[in-house]
């Protein structure tokens, strides 16, 4: 069967596999949390009377009617015969999916309204059926190479589709789609894991009680995506954890593990996958917060009004709420276009949150308080001017070091107060870096001679705007009246991304027995 329906949004599944050593496996939306990071308790519903696998279950009479914890024939603890070592046969999918949406209306207290019907396509079809439809990766070109992931010297519209074809295992659509897309090897045969055949089942569950299509949830730029995804991917990878432990503890007898297909690896970036990763890993201990707090009323709550900024799901408070705890960013921030010479700025701005600063900053990307990023062109050439607000200005001073940080990581001179240039490579440049009290702006131009075409800093020639503080290539200090405590933590700096991949290889290593 086919969907017609336009995939905006996409549940990814994913696994890496990592150069030069051997094809391992991390599933994104659960097994980094549920292998050695987050595992969020289960909440002691599974009792010994609800074991599955044995002679004595008590499995009831199948009810008159519809009720949570029965589908399609099936109760959440009944045993069913499903063995996918030869592929799923259709009555094997069919007692293996209705089962799976019972096990999750038991978990999460909802009912399914309309059956669910499962898609496989194979590994070569991923790219025709997902090219187009990418909302996970947001922004302009300019924004990842703003972020030091993808440079000039590639196009990052391809970057990011190669990056998805290369590691999704499966999706479900967020436009009105009652159908869950899966990747197998062979769709005669077919094989699903099944923490990802729960994964994606919650979706269509969300979007039959939620409207997942509704305009709460459609978002413009990556920190939008991050912070409506952290309800919506973070409840998903909370419920199929639950789902594994009730697994991995005897309370559930469940299908066996099989190896995730994908889709061929066309140039996959590595960089890309902390920015990819966050609202699974980071959204679902922001949904365990949830529960802990008012329990799944609480996400629901969540559902009716995400958060706008991903920020406000990191300190874990809800979005209506958010704005009186200082959290969320109160009031708009924007930068007069001052381009000139031939410049033009391109669109809206995009806008890179606290979720997605985590890669490059850890715990201290808290301290975002605001941010826009706008595109500048001139025929072939390119620049931005990048704008932070920050909790005070020691937290945007950690930030203005930490880019500096960077651009010397690349080579980068200092060539005169504020100004720096990286002379070669992907991310050959001029920089210009200031802040003023809680506030960093980063301006972008192939050299530096256009650093004041893409932005005109009229009240200093050298680029920074009067009362600010100049970088002057060396850490500087907040002077003591500004050095307030902010809950920023003290994590590490753009280098954050190196040590988030060596954590994903470890959490892979220990999983290639279980797939």
């Amino acid at each position: 069967m086919t969907t017609e329906t336009t995939i905006r949004g996409i549940c990814v599944y994913t696994t890496m596999s990592w150069p030069r050593t051997a094809f391992v496996l991390v599933a994104l939306c659960l097994v980094i949390g549920a292998s050695g990071g987050t595992a969020w308790a289960v909440d002691g519903d599974a009792s010994q009377s609800d074991r599955v696998g044995n002679e004595t279950t008590d499995v009831p009479p199948d009810p008159d009617e519809d009720r949570i914890g029965w589908e399609g024939g099936y109760w959440y603890n009944e045993s069913v015969d499903v063995d996918q070592y030869d592929g799923l046969s259709d009555a094997e999918l069919q007692r293996y999916k209705y089962r799976t949406m019972a096990r999750l209306e038991r978990i999460r207290g909802l009912e399914f309204t309309d059956d669910v019907a499962i898609e496989f396509i194979g590994p070569g079809e991923v790219e025709d059926r997902i090219e187009g439809n990418i909302t996970q990766f947001r922004g302009t070109g300019q924004q990842w190479e703003a972020l030091f992931v993808i440079g000039e010297d590639r196009n990052a519209e391809r970057v990011l589709l190669g990056t998805l074809v290369g590691s999704v295992a499966g999706w479900a659509a967020e436009e009105g789609s009652e159908t869950v897309v899966l990747i197998t090897d062979d769709p005669s045969e077919p094989t699903v894991p099944p923490t990802l055949l729960a994964h994606e089942l919650v979706h269509v569950l969300q979007h039959q009680q939620f409207d997942l299509s509704a305009e709460r949830y459609q978002r413009a730029t990556l920190d939008g995506e991050h912070a409506k995804d952290a309800v919506v991917e973070g409840e998903a990878s909370y419920l199929d954890s639950v789902y594994e432990q009730y697994c991995t503890n005897g309370s559930w007898d469940c299908a066996d593990e099989r190896p995730f297909a994908t889709g061929p690896d066309v140039g996959v970036e590595y960089g890309l996958f902390p920015y990819l990763q966050a609202p699974y890993t980071l959204g679902g201990e922001y949904v365990s917060r949830l529960v802990d707090r008012g329990g799944f009323d609480a996400v629901d709550a969540a559902h009716r009004n995400p958060p706008e900024y991903s920020v406000t799901a990191l300190h874990g408070r809800q979005a209506e709420t958010a704005s009186q705890a200082g959290i969320a960013p109160s009031s708009p921030l924007s930068v007069p276009d001052r381009s000139a010479d031939g410049w033009t700025r391109q669109g809206g701005p995009d806008r890179v949150g606290a979720m997605g600063l985590t890669a490059i900053l850890g715990d201290r990307a808290l301290a975002w308080r605001n941010g826009v990023l706008y595109a500048y062109a001139n025929g072939s050439a390119d620049g931005y001017v990048w704008e932070t607000r920050w909790s005070n200005a020691t937290t945007a001073q950690r930030f203005l070091d930490a880019y500096r940080d960077e651009i010397r990581s690349k080579d980068g001179v200092n060539v005169s107060a504020g100004v720096w240039q990286i002379p070669d490579g992907p991310f050959a440049d001029a920089f210009a870096l200031d802040r003023t009290g809680d506030t960093v702006r980063i301006v972008n131009a192939p050299s530096v001679g256009a650093l004041s075409a893409v932005h005109d800093s009229p009240s200093d020639p050298d680029g920074a705007d009067a009362g600010s503080t100049v970088d002057a290539g060396s850490q500087t200090t907040a002077s003591s009246a500004e050095q307030t405590t902010a809950a920023d933590g003290s994590g590490p700096g753009f280098g954050f991304i190196a040590a988030l991949v060596a954590v994903f290889v470890a959490i892979a290593a220990a999983k290639r027995s279980a797939v």
